[in-house]
């Protein structure tokens, strides 16, 4: 091995095998006291947590939803593209924007564009009679807002995704198909979706995995409310590590939120490949 590449792990795996040890631990910033060895009290604590709990539950609904809205649109968009139309190529160049924007920018830009009294999009909604809504500060709209703008800035990633696999379809099938008198609907199903479930499983998965890390927009437009409605584990491990400084307990809370995203794909892929 390069000493580059011994470099990238020690810097890769010094610090995650760093946090399980500290997982084990009791080490809290604040109080100034040395950490000490309380075996797995951590997770027990996690796990008879409501937070947690809650976290856990928000993170899992913005996760299927984000994810299963984005591979709908993506698939739409990819099929609609595939065929081709006058100025398709401006504007694919236009749908693929948002996904440039950092994370950051796209949470500030959503808080301000949804902000209730001078908001564009509540200025909008009042020219044509809407009443005003808090679309960030309503208990049951801020997470469904969240999952929007999410959809927003990722579906450009799984549209570009499987629009490079449908233009690499072999050609032929597609006009035998068409030849046998097959529908359009018919080839998507039969032909489409059986040679693009690679490209679906790799794209949903990096997704997946990334839509499980959720941090920037939530610290950007609702910092985890209101009433922890949309405390992703993400923004509660901030919480808890870096506002309470208990290292120890943010630790733990980390290895279980890796333990959920490994369970998560690891089911997914079971089913892809069972499927296939």
């Amino acid at each position: 091995m390069s000493p580059g590449l011994l470099f990238l792990a020690a810097l890769s795996l010094y610090p995650t095998l760093y946090s399980l040890v500290v997982s084990f631990t009791r080490w809290n910033l604040s109080s100034g006291e040395a950490a000490r060895f309380v075996g797995v009290d951590n997770f027990v604590g996690l796990l008879t947590d409501g937070l947690f709990w809650n976290s856990v539950r928000v993170t899992l609904v913005f996760v299927f939803f984000s994810v299963l809205i984005e591979l709908a649109l993506s698939f739409g968009l990819a099929l609609l593209f595939f065929r081709g139309f006058p100025g398709d190529k401006l504007l694919r160049a236009l749908i693929m924007m948002p996904m440039l924007c950092a994370p950051v920018v796209v949470g500030l830009l959503a808080r301000f564009s949804l902000e209730p009294t001078y908001g564009i999009v509540n200025q909008l909604m009042r020219s044509i009679g809407l009443p005003t809504t808090e679309f960030l500060g309503n208990v049951d709209l801020a997470l469904p807002t969240l999952i929007a703008i999410d959809v927003w800035q990722w579906t450009p990633f799984l549209f570009l995704i499987l629009l490079a696999a449908m233009q690499g379809l072999p050609e032929e099938v597609i006009e035998a198909s068409k030849i046998d008198g097959a529908s359009w609907p018919r080839i998507i199903w039969h032909q489409f979706l059986p040679l693009l479930r690679y490209p679906i499983l790799v794209g949903v998965l990096l997704r997946l995995i990334d839509s499980f890390r959720v941090y920037d927009i939530v610290y950007m437009t609702t910092r985890g409310g209101p009433v922890d409605a949309t405390s992703t584990m993400s923004w509660q491990i901030y919480n808890v590590g870096f506002r309470a400084f208990n290292i120890s307990y943010a630790a733990a809370f980390s290895w279980l939120l890796l333990l959920l995203v490994l369970l998560a794909a690891n089911s997914l892929m079971r089913r892809m490949v069972a499927r296939s």
